[in-house]
C-alpha cells in the first residue's frame, strides 16, 4: 500500500516530496547500556526493521556477541536478543550486509562463535521477530592447526539454499578466500577455497549468485603493491572462470551486485601509490559477463573514503553507503553510475560508517553502521561506538524535502533535541520550537526555519538568530494541512519535523 500511495503520488502531482515516507534516526546508546557496537545488516519486516549487530555483551565486557533489535515503523525500540548468552566466547557476524534475506521472509547468517583457534562456524537462521529458528554447525579447526576463519557475507540462493564467503588464514601459508554452499536442508554441499600463487593472501567480503547459478566473489588481495581488488566468477559447483584484478593500491570491495541487463556491478576502493596516506576514491564499475569493465566511475578524492555497501534497483539505479572525511554518505546512481544525489551524514566529533543500505516497501531507504564518537562534551554518552539506523525517503531525506533547503550535510544526533508543539495546532495558534542540543554543538551561521507543504514547495522561511532554546513561532501564514519544518545553518540541516496545521 506504501508503495502503491507513493507511485500515485508522483504520477498525479510530480512532487517529488511524498507523503508516507517519513524517515527517522535512532541511536541505540540506551539500549548497548554502555557497551560499544556496531550495526551490520538491517531489514525491513511486516511490522518494523531487525537490526543485527555485533556489540559487547553486557554480562562479558570484553566479548563481542551477536544482537538482534527490533525496531517499530517509526524508529521505536521494541525488543533484543543476544546470542548467546551467558557464552563467553567472541561471536562474529560479518563486515558489510552480512545478512542473506530468505525465500520465505526468514534471515540467515553464517556465524562465527569463538574468533580465534578452536572457533567454530554454524549457519543461524532466525524469524521475523529475531528470534533463532534453527542452528547448524558447518566447520571448525583442530587448535594444534593453528587456523583462523571468518565469515564476512551470507547469501540466499536460488535453490533455497545459501551461499557464504570469508577467509581462512592457515600458517604458514597466506589467507585464502572461500566459498561454502549450503543446500536447502542446510548441509554442506561443496567448499572452495581461491589462493593467489605470487604468495599473497586473498580475503572475501562478498558473494552474490549470478544469472547463470554461479556465483561472483568479491574482496582484496594483500602484500602486492598495486590491484588490490579482485572480481571472481564460478560455475554453479564453485569452480573458477575468471579472475579479475583492479582498484590500483584500494583494497577494499564487499559489494558485487548483478544488473537488471546481466551486467555485474562492484562497489569498491581505489587509491593511486602516489597519494598520502588514508587518501582514495570510492570507485564503481560495470562489468559484462566475460570481465571486461563496460564503464567505470570514481567519487569524491579525499582523506578517509571508504565504499561499502550498494544495491541494484529495478530499474538499475543504484544506492549505496560510504564514507568521506569521517561522514558517512548515502549516494543514488543512475544506471549509467552517474551521480543522481548525495547525502551526508555525521555525528559531532568522530567517525560514522554505514555498512549496509536496503530498499524499502515505500520506496525509500534504510541503512545501519556506528557512529564512532573520538570526542564528547555530553556526559550522557556511555561508549564511543554507537549502533545507529537511518531510515530515509526515496531522495535520502530523513525528513521529506530536505533536498529543497540548499544543504548536502545532514547532522544525526540533533533531531532528538528538536520539539514543536502544539502539534496538531490550530489555523492562527502560535507554533512553539525548542532546540537544545548537546555542548558538542557549535552552529555554522544562523539558524533557517524553511516550511515545506505536502508537495514539497517552500511557503515559508525565516531566520531564527544562533542562539538555541524555545522560540515562539507566530504568524506563520500556513493553511490547513500537512508541512515539513526544516531546520539549517548555514551549511548544514539540523532537524526537522512533520506538523499538521488544522
Amino acid at each position: 500500500m506504501k508503495c502503491l500511495l507513493f507511485t500515485l503520488l508522483l504520477i498525479l502531482t510530480g512532487s517529488l516530496c511524498a507523503p508516507g515516507q517519513d524517515g527517522f534516526i535512532v541511536h541505540l546508546d540506551s539500549v548497548q547500556a554502555g557497551r560499544n557496537g556496531s550495526g551490520i545488516s538491517v531489514r525491513e519486516v511486516p511490522d518494523g526493521y531487525l537490526v543485527f549487530s555485533r556489540q559487547l555483551s553486557q554480562q562479558f565486557p570484553g566479548t563481542p556477541h551477536i544482537y538482534v533489535r527490533k525496531l517499530g515503523e517509526d524508529g521505536q525500540f521494541i525488543h533484543q536478543r543476544e546470542y548467546l548468552v551467558g557464552d563467553p566466547r567472541d561471536f562474529d557476524i560479518g563486515y558489510i550486509d552480512a545478512v542473506a534475506t530468505r525465500p520465505d521472509g526468514t534471515f540467515a547468517a553464517g556465524i562465527a562463535e569463538g574468533w580465534w583457534y578452536p572457533g567454530e562456524t554454524w549457519l543461524y537462521v532466525f524469524d521475523q521477530n529475531g528470534d533463532t529458528l534453527s542452528r547448524r554447525f558447518l566447520m571448525t579447526f583442530p587448535p594444534a592447526d593453528s587456523v583462523i576463519h571468518a565469515i564476512r557475507q551470507t547469501r540466499s540462493t536460488s535453490d533455497g539454499g545459501s551461499i557464504f564467503c570469508g577467509f581462512i588464514n592457515r600458517p604458514p601459508l597466506n589467507s585464502y578466500a572461500f566459498l561454502v554452499k549450503i543446500s536447502p536442508a542446510q548441509d554442506t554441499v561443496w567448499t572452495r577455497g581461491f589462493v593467489q600463487q605470487s604468495g599473497s593472501g586473498m580475503v572475501a567480503l562478498g558473494v552474490e549468485e549470478y544469472v547463470d547459478s554461479g556465483y561472483l566473489l568479491t574482496g582484496y588481495r594483500n602484500g602486492v603493491a598495486q590491484h588490490r581488488s579482485f572480481l571472481l566468477r564460478t560455475d554453479a559447483d564453485g569452480n573458477e572462470l575468471w579472475r579479475r584484478y583492479y582498484g590500483n593500491v584500494g583494497s577494499q570491495n564487499g559489494a558485487v551486485r548483478v544488473a537488471p541487463d546481466g551486467g555485474i556491478i562492484t562497489w569498491s576502493a581505489y587509491k593511486e601509490p602516489a597519494w598520502s596516506l588514508n587518501t582514495q576514491e570510492m570507485m564503481l564499475t560495470k562489468w559484462n559477463a566475460e570481465g571486461q569493465v563496460v564503464w567505470q566511475r570514481m567519487y569524491l578524492y579525499n582523506y578517509l573514503n571508504y565504499a561499502f555497501d550498494m544495491e541494484v534497483l529495478p530499474d538499475g539505479s543504484i544506492i549505496a553507503t560510504g564514507a568521506y572525511l569521517n561522514k558517512a554518505v548515502l549516494i543514488k546512481f543512475n544506471a549509467e553510475g552517474e551521480e543522481l544525489w548525495s547525502r551526508e551524514h555525521a555525528v559531532l566529533h568522530g567517525q560514522h560508517y554505514l555498512y549496509d543500505v536496503e530498499p524499502t516497501s515505500d520506496g525509500g531507504f534504510v541503512c545501519t553502521g556506528v557512529a564512532w564518537r573520538s570526542q564528547t562534551l555530553d556526559p550522557q554518552i556511555q561508549q564511543s561506538q554507537t549502533i545507529w539506523v537511518v531510515k530515509t525517503d526515496s531522495l535520502g531525506c530523513v525528513v521529506p524535502g530536505c533536498q529543497l533547503v540548499g544543504v548536502e550535510e545532514y547532522l544525526l544526533d540533533l533531531n532528538e533535541h528538536l520539539r514543536i508543539w502544539p502539534n496538531p495546532v490550530a489555523r492562527g495558534t502560535p507554533l512553539q520550537l525548542s532546540f537544545t542540543p548537546t555542548p558538542e554543538f557549535m552552529p555554522n551561521g544562523p539558524l533557517r526555519l524553511v516550511v515545506l507543504d505536502a508537495m514539497g514547495r517552500q511557503v515559508h522561511e525565516k531566520s531564527i538568530g544562533t542562539g538555541t532554546g524555545t522560540r515562539q513561532l507566530a504568524n506563520l501564514p500556513l493553511a490547513a494541512g500537512l508541512y515539513y519544518l526544516h531546520l539549517t545553518d548555514g551549511t548544514r540541516w539540523l532537524a526537522g519535523g512533520k506538523v499538521v496545521v488544522e
